[in-house]
């Protein structure tokens, strides 16, 4: 049985002369929480983390927790609760599996429900710290940028304003270099704009750090293993596999300074004909540098194969603190056995990640999967080979 542990933050603020906010070592100078635990109290919650392609943004995490409150503990209109003001909006969430944090966010809704039967919950929504950065602009006149790697330029738009963020950070050195340049405009679209160049991946972590890991990330780490038959790390309950035309591409473009570039898949084009996939802007040093990234994606998109699409995990059936401790872009390998077909392997990093909990049914962690941009490529230094074209 999974061990779930949820804290919200509560503001403890110091009041001089006051006998109960101005306790010293207790309340806190100017804004601060502590964190108070509601572990006992949760009904369900659910946490979902990613994006559906790997061309869209990540979007911001969100929660959701059921809380029991019978007591009234948590009702704003409890003055004499020891949790009072109870869950306050703007505060912090957090969320844990078998002692994993899964989700840090802030509050952003608080529902109180009530029966004439004496049950009562507390609902609390939240979203992590990616939203922040939806609101933010840069300055009128724009930001000029030298020529740097994706990862130090992730670092330098950080930079330009620190209440933009202000907690940690775990940013990745970028492998491809993007052209100087001036920013405007909104910074999360920006910061996009360079993921999408890099074809990397900018996210909220689990843990609450803001992250942008490069398109080679997964190459100094160790897949999880996950099989049908017991031999991987982790055995799955549910495996789904998908062929979607959505995702077949034969043709991509993208626009550099101004000049639209185009690449395509010539067997591609004669076997589907012209599907076309738009990477938007590329902040990358050349043309010839944004015609490889073209031909990067193609590779991904060119062939309709079933590929696996996503991978349940319940921790009723199988304990796996692995699994809760999945995190975007890390990297996964699947071992399943259709009918009529030996078994299959299939290479993937994870592209979203979901956890979903209820008192007497347990923990589910649910992945989705993105195709292994390295399957079919060729990355010196490392001992990533393929059969197709070298990395770039």
């Amino acid at each position: 049985m999974t061990t779930v542990k949820v804290e919200y933050g509560k503001g403890i603020l110091f009041e001089l002369g006051s006998p109960t906010n101005g306790v010293l070592g207790e309340n806190l100078l100017g804004i601060g929480e502590t964190f108070v635990d509601v572990s006992d109290r949760a009904v369900s919650l659910s946490v979902s983390r990613g994006r559906r392609d790997v061309l869209e943004p990540v979007s911001a995490g969100r929660a959701s927790v059921v809380l029991q409150n019978r007591d009234g503990l948590l009702d704003p209109l409890n003055t004499a609760s020891s949790l009072y003001p109870g869950v306050e909006p703007a505060r912090t969430l957090k969320v844990y599996g078998d002692g994993i944090q899964v989700f840090e966010g802030s509050v952003d809704d608080i529902a109180l429900g009530y029966a004439p039967n004496g049950e009562a919950i507390v609902t609390l929504t939240a979203t992590d710290g990616l939203e922040k950065f939806s609101l933010a602009e840069f300055p009128t006149a724009g930001t000029a940028f030298p020529q740097q790697d994706s990862g130090a330029r992730v670092s330098a738009v950080l930079g330009v304003n620190s209440s933009w963020w202000s907690g940690g950070t775990a940013i990745s050195s970028g492998d491809s270099t993007l052209a100087a340049g001036t920013a405007t405009g909104n910074v999360l679209q920006y910061l996009n704009t360079v993921s999408r160049s890099e074809a990397g991946t900018f996210f909220v972590s689990r843990e609450g750090e803001l992250s942008f890991r490069n398109r080679y990330y997964e190459v100094g780490g160790t897949a999880l293993v996950m099989a049908d038959d017991g031999s991987g790390d982790v055995a799955y309950q549910i495996l789904s596999r998908v062929s979607a035309a959505e995702d077949l591409r034969t043709v991509a473009v993208a626009e550099r300074d101004g000049t639209t570039l185009s690449q395509e898949s010539t067997l591609g084009v004669l076997r589907f004909g012209v599907r076309t996939v738009d990477l938007g802007e590329m902040l990358l040093l050349s043309d010839e540098i944004v015609e490889q990234r073209l031909r990067f994606e193609l590779n991904r998109r060119d062939t309709p194969y079933p590929t696996v699409s996503e991978v349940q995990v319940s921790q009723q059936q199988q304990v796996s603190t692995a699994t809760i401790g999945l995190e975007l872009g890390d990297p996964v390998r699947v071992l399943f056995s259709p009918p009529g077909v030996s078994q299959v392997t299939e290479e993937g990093v994870v592209g979203s990640v979901s956890h979903q909990f209820t008192v007497g049914v347990g923990w589910r962690t649910t992945v989705r999967f993105e195709k292994d941009p390295l399957g079919d490529v060729l990355v010196l230094g490392t001992s990533t080979l393929g059969v197709g074209t070298l990395g770039w």
